[in-house]
């Protein structure tokens, strides 16, 4: 392969002492940057056959997104659509068309809340039961909770006696049946052992999808949370049959039933050390502490507002178990903590700052990470984090799509405040990016609009304008600060990779509604064009 002259308005966000910030032209090697500089001098110092490529618009390190769940997103191209649906009965008659043309279980992505229908209330077991009558139907909440239909509690063996298992709960009506509605992890394994697994063969399908919508918004590192031991061949076998496009970094599951040995033990097994880490690592452990805000099962200090005895939300794990998996992070990849609520935020910075005394800032550039931290976390929390180093992987797209239902379920005041990015910075806190897609917009320039105008979902007017943040804040986040968490470069810079994104706006100069509407142009990974 010959060398390559890229040329364009290139802007690289290198260190000073690395790179300048802004050149005419990168010299490639091997899918590498290796001299910079005017378009004659890159020539003359590649030297021999060299070919060009001029790029248009305003050229920037591919984006990264520090958390982004890209086989999920695949997953979503085989599932009925529910977007944008308005009503129960709408949802009823999309399952039922769609369950005219598709034998077996029938799945969707249930991004609704009670709000956003006509009937204020979410569909249950009835409803599913009369758009498809005797099929099984589980609706996808956000990949905490489900909505399944009468079939699939008979086939899990749910019944009005099944005692709610630990760290969730089957959600029941005022004589005990339950409903469908399965509350966090815990209750929605009951059904997942029933369900026939997807092969192999599917599953890197699915990765392939969901890479090649990721590339189209300019995504060239992701890192995917929440990959199960099950799901881990499927990353393994597409990286060695050269299907991923992208560089990826998977987070494997724990949990009460996952210890680190297991882990440990697995990983050990699976040949991932033998595949080309440019293209497939591993990344740190990822746990789920609690749960969602807009879902009303984050783990808050004060009590949910509603009806009957005090609700902090869901601990989706013991102490025991976030305590193991942390200190076995300590001797390899780090851990990821999902904690929205302040009391999930204050549980994982006690464990962690029991763990490791090492003075200013041990946990920098080890994997370990928030992730969300979106609900109030304290003024300790943000001060407790930046002294120990412990990043937050922040996700301005979510905060658009539940805006709204925190406002239903708290109030505006306390929904404006959530995901403080202005506060996280502030307290000297390292912030990466990630959409938390699929569900969330997936394009980093919606994630950075969002994060400059707090803009949310069904709302004409911003939330929480104070947590605002800057045009260069925003960029950062889906740069070198979501790479940064994921363990990679997201910068340019001599011997790193000759990613790029080409885009008709520029993020840094150009106001919020031509951030809104800006395309990707051309994406690059190793100086190929990753466009599929």
């Amino acid at each position: 392969m010959p060398d390559l002259l890229i040329t364009g308005d290139i802007h690289t966000l290198a260190p000073e002492h690395e790179m300048p910030a802004r050149v005419e032209a990168i010299g490639v090697r091997d899918g590498a940057v290796v001299s910079w500089g005017s378009r004659g001098w890159v020539r003359a110092e590649l030297g021999g056959r060299v070919r060009e490529i001029d790029l248009p618009g305003t050229v920037l390190p591919g984006f990264t997104d520090s958390h982004v769940h890209v086989l999920w997103a695949g997953r979503r191209q085989d599932r009925c659509d529910l977007s944008d649906v308005r009503s129960v009965e709408e949802i009823g008659r999309r399952l039922a068309e769609f369950a005219a043309g598709h034998p077996g279980w029938i799945e969707a992505d249930a991004e609704f809340e009670a709000i956003d229908l006509a009937e204020g209330h979410l569909p249950d077991r009835f409803d599913l039961d009369r758009a498809c009558p005797g099929r099984r139907v589980v609706l996808d909440r956000k990949g905490h909770d489900a909505i399944v239909s009468s079939p699939v509690l008979l086939d899990a063996g749910i019944t009005a006696t099944t005692p709610d298992p630990a760290g969730g709960r089957i959600h029941r009506d005022r004589t005990g049946r339950p409903t469908g509605l399965l509350i966090e992890h815990p209750a929605v394994a009951l059904v997942r052992t029933v369900q026939p697994a997807p092969d192999l063969e599917t599953r890197i399908r699915w990765i392939r999808l969901g890479q090649a919508e990721l590339l189209r918004q300019g995504i060239t590192t992701a890192m995917d949370p929440a990959v199960t031991l099950a799901e881990l061949p499927a990353w393994i076998s597409a990286a060695q049959e050269g299907w991923l496009g992208q560089r990826s970094v998977v987070m494997p599951l724990g949990s009460d039933d996952v210890s680190p040995l297991e882990i440990a033990s697995f990983l050990d097994a699976s040949g991932i050390d033998d595949v080309d880490p440019g293209r497939l690592r591993t990344g740190p452990t990822k746990l789920f502490l609690d749960g969602g805000g807009s879902l009303g099962t984050a783990w808050r200090s004060s009590p949910w507002p509603g009806p009957g005895k005090p609700d902090h939300g869901n601990q989706s794990i013991t102490l025991d178990t976030l305590r193991a998996h942390c200190s076995a992070g300590l001797r390899g990849r780090g851990v990821g903590v999902h904690a929205v609520g302040d009391a999930a935020i204050d549980a994982l910075l006690d464990v962690l700052e029991v763990l490791n005394w090492a003075g200013d800032q041990p946990y920098r550039g080890s994997g370990f990470h928030i992730i969300h931290g979106y609900l109030s976390p304290s003024g300790s929390a943000l001060s407790r984090a930046a002294r120990l180093g412990v990043p937050v992987s922040a996700h301005p797209a979510l905060q658009w799509a539940f805006g709204t239902a925190l406002i239903d379920r708290l109030s505006e005041a306390e929904a404006a405040q959530a995901n403080p990015l202005r506060s996280w910075l502030d307290a000297g806190v390292l912030v990466g990016g990630g959409s938390d897609g699929p569900g969330p917009p997936l394009s980093p320039l919606f994630g950075m609009w969002q994060a400059r105008t707090r803009m949310v979902r069904g709302r004409a007017t911003p939330l929480g304008t104070s947590q605002a943040i800057t045009p260069a804040e925003a960029l950062t986040l889906f740069t070198t600060g979501a790479a940064a968490i994921t363990g990679t470069r997201g910068h340019l810079s001599p011997g790193g990779p000759a990613d790029l994104v080409a885009l008709d706006v520029n993020p840094l100069t150009c106001d919020d509604e031509e951030l809104r509407q800006g395309r990707v142009l051309t994406t690059l990974v190793d100086a190929r064009p990753a466009l599929t």
